[in-house]
């Protein structure tokens, strides 16, 4: 395990720099790779963001390259290359006005930056001709040949069949023949680590567990069992990094801050702060709660919007949306709790009144809305509201 620190374990930062070098080096595919790597560990990275752009770009996907670069400059607007990258790509889709907004804005807040001050300058007196982003796209070729993985699914469930029947030779052997069928099947990584490790075998258990991060950072079981051997191989540093990305994405889970405690010390002790994150960032969470509610993930949706509120208590998209969440669950009084919420933020929302109103009717709360209805033509004149109060009557 002399490489552990090298190649194993990677975190975002590791995955970032390793893109970094293949996109300098024209390996796209290699770099897009490293950078969708970094941000499933990390998906507020902004540099890695700035990266995955200019490779969306590099493959024609205009769209989407877009997109990630926006994210980035939502999560980092003082990042000198984020903004760059910003002002290229305004550039290059004919939005030079937007480009040009981007730096002087940047240079409002950072009048130091002298590079990005000369860029500028150079842009306005040059017509603003974008000289970094490429204008053919170079895709790779995609990977074929993908192992037998259901073979691979099977062995293993048989080997945690044998497993729990205390048949470890056995187990070892489907596990082994596992990854003879899919090389990269993490849970067969997982499963023979733990054997090793049961065997003080430590340096080969760490081995597989790194394997099987690799394929799945966010599996609870293979980050904690990870946890456990580096600790016990003596690299907390690394076990302490592991599971503080876990703590990221899964803020509530209270197992995982026992553990993360149990390696700080107490004027060390790390929280995810979510002061430090901008409330545009928050609006990033009310989008992909509501990807995940049309997709029928309610508990993962209300997971994310609670996350956004977290930032801003008053995110009325993730307060209106988690009363939509709770009302499809059927726990009623909460999503009751969370309209009413979203309409002390904002009394003036027209649409969510009424669909509160609908939806304390259907509760045979007709009270309840005919005051919500009445209380909201007090502040605003609306004919569809007047209707609705009229129908309760």
């Amino acid at each position: 395990m002399d490489q552990l620190t090298n190649d194993v374990f990677k975190l975002p930062q590791e995955w970032y720099e390793e893109g970094a070098k293949n996109l300098e080096q024209g390996k796209f595919e290699e770099a897009r790779n490293a950078f969708e790597k970094a941000l499933e560990l990390d998906p507020f990275y902004p540099q890695a963001l700035c990266g995955l752009s200019k490779i969306l770009w590099q493959q024609g996907n205009f769209k989407e390259a877009v997109e990630t670069i926006n994210k980035a400059l939502e999560i980092d607007s003082n990042d000198p290359d984020v903004i760059k990258q910003c002002a290229d790509i305004f550039i290059a889709v004919g939005q030079k006005n937007d480009a040009i907004d981007v730096l002087r804005s940047y240079l409002e807040r950072n009048p130091w930056d002298v590079e990005i001050e000369n860029l500028l300058k150079e842009w306005e007196s040059t017509g603003l001709t974008s000289g970094s982003l490429p204008t053919t796209a170079e895709v790779g070729t995609p990977v074929e040949g993908k192992e037998d993985k259901s073979a691979a699914d099977f062995l293993t469930e048989e080997g945690e069949t044998q497993l729990e029947k205390n048949k470890v030779d056995r187990a070892r052997m489907c596990f082994e023949m596992a990854l003879e069928h899919d090389p990269n099947h993490a849970k067969a990584h997982n499963n023979l680590g733990v054997i090793l490790w049961n065997e003080g075998k430590l340096d080969e258990a760490l081995e597989h567990f790194q394997k099987a991060f690799s394929v799945l950072p966010e599996d609870k079981d293979i980050v904690f069992n990870s946890f456990h051997a580096l600790v016990q191989a003596g690299y907390v540093d690394i076990a302490k990094d592991l599971i503080k990305l876990h703590i990221q994405k899964n803020p509530f889970n209270e197992e995982a801050w026992e553990l993360y405690d149990s390696v700080s010390s107490p004027d060390v002790m790390m929280h995810w702060d979510p002061e430090s994150l901008s409330k545009d960032v928050a609006e990033v969470y009310v989008d992909m709660g509501k990807k995940l509610s049309k997709k029928g993930d309610l508990l993962g949706a209300a997971h994310a919007f609670h996350r956004a509120l977290m930032i801003n208590s008053e995110s009325k998209g993730a307060l209106k949306q988690l009363g939509k969440v709770h009302k499809e669950l059927g726990h009623h009084e909460e999503a009751v709790s969370f309209y009413e919420a979203a309409i002390s933020v904002d009394p003036s929302d027209e649409k969510l009144v009424l669909k509160f109103a609908d939806y304390l009717k259907e509760l045979d709360r007709k009270e309840e809305a005919r005051e919500l209805l009445a209380e909201f033509l007090k502040h605003k004149d609306s004919p569809k509201v007047k209707k609705a109060l009229e129908e309760l009557k």
